[in-house]
């Protein structure tokens, strides 16, 4: 199993997830593609309330959910003839993001969660993310999540807290110690990175409108080195 160790994945993929969701959020009536179940609140409020545009809301989990299940199918598939899933899957990753800021161009403005601008981008990035998680799990799985920043956040202030109170949960040697800052350190990297994706989003829809999407497309495409030059050294190793 190669380890994908850098911090440039922690950046770079916490950076997508955070300018995927503004994105959805404001462009697609509120869809949150990297936080997928919060879509189940806004579904049961606008039931709940008879509003309309429900459809992108409804469609968004078994998208998802087919999404993890062809990504999972794609990296065993490649696992188990040799070959590595992370290059390939982050390239398709931002042909899914390159193919809905196609998209944003070629369709008209979304008109509520109804539209067929909306499911069409709505399904492109729900994709994209869904593809990301399953790379956060099988592929990347020494490292933070990247999409959901809670759990982060409560990993590291409970691990402060039980290490500051020498709770027996925890071990209290210096290398324990060296351990929880590495992982505290990656995490707080995490969520700092998914702001700075979701306030860089928020500025690209002002200033650059549909053309912004391709920040993080770029921001993938960028991973390519550290991940070949990880390849490389692996298929070095005797």
């Amino acid at each position: 199993m190669r380890k994908f160790d850098h911090t440039a994945f922690i950046l770079g993929l916490g950076f997508v997830a955070g300018f995927i969701d503004v994105f959805g959020f404001s462009r697609l009536s509120g869809l949150l593609p990297a936080h997928i179940t919060g879509n189940l609140i806004f579904l049961a409020l606008y039931v709940s309330h008879g509003r309309p545009g429900v459809v992108t809301f409804l469609l968004s989990m078994p998208v998802f959910c087919l999404g993890v299940m062809a990504s999972a199918w794609m990296i065993g598939f490649l696992a188990e003839r040799g070959r590595d899933a992370f290059l390939p899957a982050l390239l398709l990753e931002a042909a899914l993001l390159f193919v809905a800021m196609l998209g944003v161009f070629a369709l008209p403005p979304a008109r509520g969660g109804n539209s067929l601008t909306s499911i069409v981008l709505g399904v492109l990035v729900i994709l994209a993310m869904a593809l990301q998680n399953t790379i956060m799990r099988l592929v990347l799985n020494n490292l933070p999540p990247t999409t959901v920043m809670t759990g982060n956040l409560t990993q590291v202030l409970s691990d402060t807290v039980a290490y500051a109170c020498r709770f027996p949960s925890i071990s209290h040697g210096k290398g324990e110690r060296v351990i929880l800052e590495r992982q505290a350190k990656r995490m707080l990297l995490t969520v700092l990175s998914f702001l700075v994706g979701a306030l860089a989003s928020g500025l690209a829809e002002v200033h650059l409108g549909a053309t912004g999407l391709v920040l993080p497309v770029l921001a993938l495409l960028a991973l390519i080195p550290y991940g070949q030059r990880i390849l490389r050294t692996d298929a070095a190793l005797p």
